[in-house]
């Protein structure tokens, strides 16, 4: 396993399909989180260096068509993205990790503990798109919007900046547009004309059922959720559905789009990860406390 300081460091893997760009920092009990999409391992920047102050070796790759890594074959399937996630394991000499994804990554997640359960020894699921057929047939025809034609004005570069905004506020419905909310608003735009493909990976998330595929999960799982979270009605399910899993909910806005929240939200993680989780949700408690509010 590759010794890493404290500080971030920046690199790249080479896989069968492509250079993969990895941040990383920390010593110790490796974890791979996954970036939701479309953006970029740049989400995980406060993360990893306070993993990395709790002794953990983080890594945050680049899927292949984002960020700063190579552009992806096609058609790229959701299984596609696990193999690639185990070929940069690989690279790193990382024999088995706690993966985390998130959104689309949460079923990248899902598939590489399915397809190479050697490399997951737990799961942390931060919003899982658990949808039947129809809504996400619908879903996916409002959020894939057709790139336009490059313009010698320039014109086209804004409708870089609307969908980065459309993206941010579907994120986080309370989204403002301030100091704080100019600086996501501007790394979600670098982020995306750094990529090489701008499809959001539609067809992969079409075509993935991610709740037979939670019901084949066999390591201890969390699922994470935040109140104003679009998939936050997805909670519940992934706990009905991964055997003994355990959740978590953030009040208010997602600590990814809080970075005041950075510590709680390691936090969660770390005690997921060390076995403390006795004020974690499980289907009971869920079902237990949707029944009170409605008391």
């Amino acid at each position: 396993m590759h010794t890493l300081s404290l500080r971030n460091h920046r690199a790249f893997v080479e896989t069968p399909s492509g250079f993969v760009h990895v941040r990383s920092a920390g010593n110790g009990m490796p974890i791979i989180l996954l970036h939701w999409t479309p953006a970029s391992s740049r989400q995980y920047t406060p993360t990893l260096s306070c993993l990395a102050n709790l002794g953990y070796a983080a890594y945050a790759p680049d899927h292949l068509g984002y960020g700063q890594s190579d552009p992806r074959p096609k058609p790229w399937a959701i299984g596609d993205y696990a193999d690639n996630i185990a070929s940069v394991m690989d690279g790193l000499n990382i024999e088995g990790a706690v993966v985390l994804g998130g959104h689309l990554s949460a079923e990248i997640a899902v598939e590489l503990s399915l397809s190479h359960p050697q490399k997951v020894s737990r799961l942390i699921l931060d919003g899982s798109p658990v949808w039947d057929r129809t809504f996400r047939e619908e879903v996916l025809a409002t959020a894939r919007q057709p790139t336009p034609d490059w313009k010698e004005d320039g014109s086209h570069i804004a409708w870089v900046w609307e969908r980065s905004l459309w993206l941010q506020r579907m994120w986080d419905s309370s989204f403002v547009l301030d100091e704080g909310g100019a600086d996501f608003l501007r790394n979600a735009v670098i982020d995306s004309m750094l990529a090489q493909q701008s499809d959001d990976s539609a067809d992969a998330l079409r075509n993935y059922n991610m709740e037979e595929a939670l019901q084949k999960v066999t390591v201890p799982t969390l699922a994470l959720t935040a109140e104003t979270d679009p998939l936050n009605d997805c909670h519940r399910k992934v706990l009905r559905l991964a055997d003994g899993a355990v959740g978590y909910t953030f009040v208010g806005r997602h600590p990814h789009h809080h970075p005041d929240k950075t510590a709680d939200y390691v936090s969660v993680l770390h005690r997921f990860i060390s076995g403390e989780m006795d004020d974690f949700e499980t289907i009971e408690t869920a079902k237990k406390t949707e029944a009170e509010s409605y008391g």
